[in-house]
């Protein structure tokens, strides 16, 4: 995806932009560890190179909670998954989808969803949450 510096992302709740440069800037915590910072995600669906702070020590199958940087609100996407978080993406065309992402480190697992439908899905563990969204697809329209 060449166009992807044009991409805008959003906080689903408060529609603040969370995107800077090439990175989106989520706040991030974790109960377990009882950790908090900043996450800077490439913007690149599909990249899962990240920036933070040396302190912030990530653990393979470790789940952290991401937070909007500017309302606080929590980004998980329980209507999906609770290992799910959500924010907002719009493209150089102005067309809007919901992303969601992983929240356990080390699961590359990333959803473009328009209209309820998945339009992309990246990272090898992508198929582990197909189910939940089709899940969800069926009993909005069967309701």
């Amino acid at each position: 995806m060449e166009n992807y510096l044009k991409i805008n992302y959003l906080c689903p709740h408060c529609r603040s932009y969370l995107r800077v440069w090439n990175n989106i800037i989520l706040k991030i915590k974790s109960d377990l560890k009882n950790s908090q910072g900043i996450l800077l995600l490439n913007a690149e669906p599909g990249n899962y190179t990240l920036i933070h702070h040396s302190s912030i020590k990530f653990e393979e199958g470790e789940k952290w909670d991401f937070i909007c940087p500017v309302c606080g609100a929590d980004l998980t996407a329980t209507e999906i998954n609770n290992n799910l978080a959500k924010i907002i993406m719009i493209d150089e065309n102005n067309k809007v989808f919901d992303v969601y992402f992983s929240k356990i480190c080390g699961e590359h697992s990333t959803f473009l969803i328009q209209e309820d439908n998945i339009v992309e899905k990246y990272g090898e563990k992508s198929s582990s949450y197909v189910d939940y969204f089709m899940s969800k697809f069926k009993k909005k329209y069967h309701t």
